[in-house]
């Protein structure tokens, strides 16, 4: 067999191959079940008890932080749970010392992602300033990791970050204030 008999016959049977692929049994839109869509279920329950208060296995949709400084920074973290949990820990400098806990709901986690996409969150480089000769170490550093759309990402701002992100942290010290935190150690 020679090369122009083989190619030809290659040809050939990848036609039929096509042909017989495209001429599959389609469904007509009226042969379609129509299946009815049910309401989306609330991601997180609404009520806050002790025992919300033990996160150890859950996952970290959210984490905020704002780091220590050369000086009287106010230190702090917030990070949101899988289970709508939210947990502030307030280091120094702040008027909330110690751990205090919250629960958020679908329209404030919805607020959340819309910001994220908003601020091109999951494009933005890792650590800000890009220069690593700009970094500077005694500047508190504000440190988002977020997880949503199949996608995690963590970026660090020490100065000279974009408006986007800018926007966004301050988006998230706002919307965390409209929580209502306890403190479960109180009693």
């Amino acid at each position: 067999m020679n090369i122009r008999t083989f190619l030809k016959s290659s040809l050939v049977l990848s036609a039929c191959v096509v042909l017989l692929l495209s001429c599959s049994r389609k469904n007509s839109p009226s042969e379609t079940p129509s299946v009815p869509v049910a309401p989306p279920l609330p991601r997180f329950d609404t009520g806050l008890a002790v025992k919300d208060t033990l996160v150890d296995g859950l996952d970290t949709l959210l984490y905020y932080q704002r780091s220590a400084c050369f000086g009287f920074c106010p230190t702090f973290n917030y990070i949101v749970y899988d289970n709508g949990i939210v947990r502030y820990q307030g280091l120094q400098h702040v008027d909330w010392m110690g751990t205090h806990y919250a629960r958020i709901g679908d329209a404030w986690w919805d607020e959340v992602k819309d910001s994220l996409r908003s601020s091109g969150f999951f494009e933005l480089a890792p650590v800000y300033p890009l220069e690593p000769e700009l970094y500077i170490p005694d500047l508190p550093n504000t440190i988002v990791v977020a997880k949503e759309y199949g996608l995690s990402k963590r970026v660090v701002d020490n100065h000279h970050a974009p408006r986007p992100l800018k926007r966004f942290e301050i988006f998230l010290e706002d919307h965390f204030r409209k929580l209502g935190f306890r403190n479960f150690e109180d009693r």
